[in-house]
């Protein structure tokens, strides 16, 4: 009769662990960033905080073009999170790494030869 206890105790333990890790893993992927207008007048973006990927707009003309992409967490990160980002289509070209500088609230993409309308930022962002 102890063995079927134990048995029941270890199944138990395992569905409460299962489900505190899969909301902990939930509500880590729950926020959505937007974009800044630096990203241009028709830029998109899919994806979460934690990786996705940005199309660059238009630069919109009565703003300086500064080169930069400027993504606001919709859930602030306990720590500046460390970031990398890809351009995948670099203007027709080979894919390129692009900069990213953090902070807890927001992920800044930077290309020093800047960027062209409908290229496609790929990023990644783990928290520690």
């Amino acid at each position: 009769m102890q063995r079927k206890k134990s048995k029941m105790t270890y199944l138990l333990t395992s569905v409460v662990a299962g489900t505190a890790l899969f909301l902990w893993s939930g509500a880590s992927f729950a926020g959505t960033p937007t974009l800044g207008t630096d990203c241009g007048t028709t830029a998109a973006s899919v994806g979460s905080d934690t990786a996705g990927k940005v199309t660059i707009g238009t630069p919109d003309p009565l703003l300086p073009y500064t080169g930069t992409c400027t993504l606001t967490f919709g859930t602030p990160y306990p720590n500046a999170p460390a970031c990398t980002a890809m351009n995948e289509t670099n203007g027709g070209g080979y894919p390129a790494p692009a900069g990213a500088r953090t902070t807890q609230t927001t992920l800044t993409l930077g290309s020093t030869v800047g960027w062209a309308a409908g290229d496609v930022i790929a990023y990644s962002c783990t928290d520690y």
